[in-house]
């Protein structure tokens, strides 16, 4: 357990799975978490697990040792300019605000301070995230194995450097997203093989969960379980046989590049 004070600014989706994984997995203690946000509804709601309340951005300079910005990109210079005549070189600085560089943070706070930019994904509000973590500044170890521990609560953790964020938001950000249309598609298509609704959509979803399972656990390549499932002629065989006519694969792989184009041409 984390004998740090850790303050999160902004307690939207991301920000109130992290302190749910935080305390669920006891990375620290409630009682040495403080919030804030600028919507007093979301800081009442996340409250009641036991966290304490800032009444604003200054009081989680004072009174913590980790702070994590996790607003949206369009309030970070609301953050920055709150923080970067308080902040000491003795904070960590998370920042897991999408399309926010770690030199653009540098250049607006004046100074170079413990930094890291992580880019987390959806899939943290069930434990399940993967999380990408890029240190700048005055970062140590120490500062990293905190960092891994924080959104290890919440999923896996891998670091990059950080010229890879953009495609990594292509791919893992935006990925769920693909996934819920692959899923939607498969569960229309046993609708209209002649399924119910509520049968259709268990069994997609319960059909994605497992083979995603299987290729995380198994050391067999994708190649191999897709064969594994496949007998020549047989009905596997007729539903790939669409999806290659339907070049799936290739529009997945643009989906990923468009979206990575994208972060590119957002990010600061």
């Amino acid at each position: 357990m984390l004998k740090k004070k850790v303050g999160i600014i902004g307690t939207g989706r991301m920000g109130e799975a992290l302190i749910k994984g935080i305390l669920s997995e006891r990375v620290v203690l409630a009682e040495n978490i403080c919030a804030y946000d600028k919507n007093p509804e979301r800081l009442s709601s996340v409250s009641k697990t036991g966290i304490r309340e800032a009444s604003n951005i200054k009081q989680i300079i004072e009174k913590t040792d980790i702070i994590i910005i996790a607003v949206k990109p369009q309030d970070i210079d609301i953050v920055i300019k709150e923080i970067k005549n308080r902040i000491k070189s003795s904070h960590l600085l998370i920042s897991i605000v999408a399309g926010i560089t770690t030199s653009y943070l540098i250049e607006k706070l004046g100074k170079e301070v413990p930094l890291i930019r992580v880019m987390p994904n959806i899939t943290v509000m069930v434990g399940e995230g993967i999380s990408c973590i890029s240190p700048a500044g005055k970062v140590n170890s120490e500062y990293i194995k905190i960092t891994r521990k924080i959104f290890g609560a919440v999923g896996q953790v891998i670091e990059v450097p950080e010229e890879m964020q953009d495609a990594i938001t292509g791919l893992s950000g935006s990925g769920p997203a693909y996934v819920y249309t692959f899923i939607r598609g498969i569960a229309l298509g046993g609708i209209k093989a002649g399924l119910n609704e509520e049968i259709a959509y268990k069994l997609a979803i319960q059909t994605t969960l497992g083979a995603a399972k299987m290729a995380k656990e198994l050391p067999s390549s994708l190649d191999e379980l897709c064969r594994a499932v496949v007998s020549p002629g047989g009905t596997t065989a007729e539903g790939l046989k669409v999806l290659e006519e339907g070049k799936v694969e290739s529009y997945l792989i643009k989906a990923v590049v468009k979206a990575t184009q994208r972060s590119r041409e957002l990010k600061r």
